[in-house]
């Protein structure tokens, strides 16, 4: 009997050995791939882009247990840093995560406007900002940039002023950011509306959108798109959520632009998986 435990905790020890080894191994392999990763995470946003041991983490939706989660699916489980986390605005379902990121995850960066709902979680999170050793604490607006690497920076486009607290619409305070990977360029632009977006500085043509405000109909217009010319628009929402998101008119109109479509509502967690030549989507249901 002792000997069978014996053959059978070797054997638990072996797989567990195997199976480290394998992820290590992955992440070895795709060390210097940049991911960008649209996680599925209901009705809200939260956006990971990640490369080697260095992340930029976009908003965190609604809840810091479904996020952590998610976290976990993608990074490796000895890294408990995440460079940079940004809130878009202060919208629940956009922050409500964080809390459990600063929990759980030291960071060394945190992006934010200087508009905010005064709501028990917005207070919560700039607690926990304020609690964290080291942390630079930055209000983000047009010029402020991020490198990741030589052919990988990330770049804010709007707001286009440090101060935005007049805004009346918290949606239109979001923060806009624009990823270059190589020749690859993705837009990701918080809640902003179309009236925002149709005036954005924008000159080059995006390889992927991620639709504004989960792919509301007060977002993502034509105009928008013939600006960008997009070939991938993402849309990240709940499955079966109230606001019918994402709207059959941007549905719609992405369909008649030959535009691809992916959803979080049904195509799971959207991963980019970029190289200095091109990027592969990868789709997790």
């Amino acid at each position: 009997m002792k000997s069978r435990k014996i053959i059978y905790g070797s054997i638990a020890i072996g797989m567990c050995v195997v199976i480290v080894s394998g992820v290590i191994i992955y992440h070895i392999m795709h060390f210097n791939d940049v991911k960008i990763s649209f996680l599925d995470i209901g009705q809200g946003d939260a956006t990971l882009i990640s490369k080697g041991s260095q992340q930029i983490l976009i908003d965190g939706g609604p809840d810091s247990t479904v996020l952590l989660e998610q976290l976990g699916k993608q990074l490796p489980f000895w890294d408990r840093n995440i460079e940079i986390v940004i809130a878009t605005h202060s919208d629940g379902d956009h922050i409500d995560g964080l809390i459990g990121v600063f929990e759980n995850y030291s960071v060394d960066q945190f992006w934010h406007t200087n508009a905010g709902k005064d709501t028990s979680i917005h207070r919560a999170l700039m607690h926990q900002v304020k609690n964290e050793a080291d942390i630079m604490d930055i209000i983000a607006y047009r010029g402020l940039e991020a490198m990741i690497d030589v052919n990988t920076r990330l770049s804010v486009i709007y707001p286009f002023d440090s101060d935005v607290s007049d805004i009346d619409d918290i949606n239109d305070a979001s923060i806009a950011t624009i990823l270059y990977v190589g020749d690859e360029i993705f837009y990701l632009g918080g809640d902003l509306s179309s009236e925002i977006e149709d005036v954005l500085p924008i000159d080059d043509e995006i390889t992927v959108v991620k639709a504004s405000h989960h792919g509301s109909k007060s977002s993502t217009s034509e105009i928008f798109l013939n600006k960008t010319k997009p070939r991938d628009v993402i849309t990240s929402a709940g499955k079966d959520n109230r606001y019918g998101h994402p709207h059959f008119d941007v549905l719609n109109r992405l369909e008649s632009m030959d535009i691809n479509i992916f959803r979080t509502d049904t195509d799971g967690t959207i991963i980019y998986n970029c190289n200095n030549d091109s990027c592969n989507i990868i789709l997790n249901n």
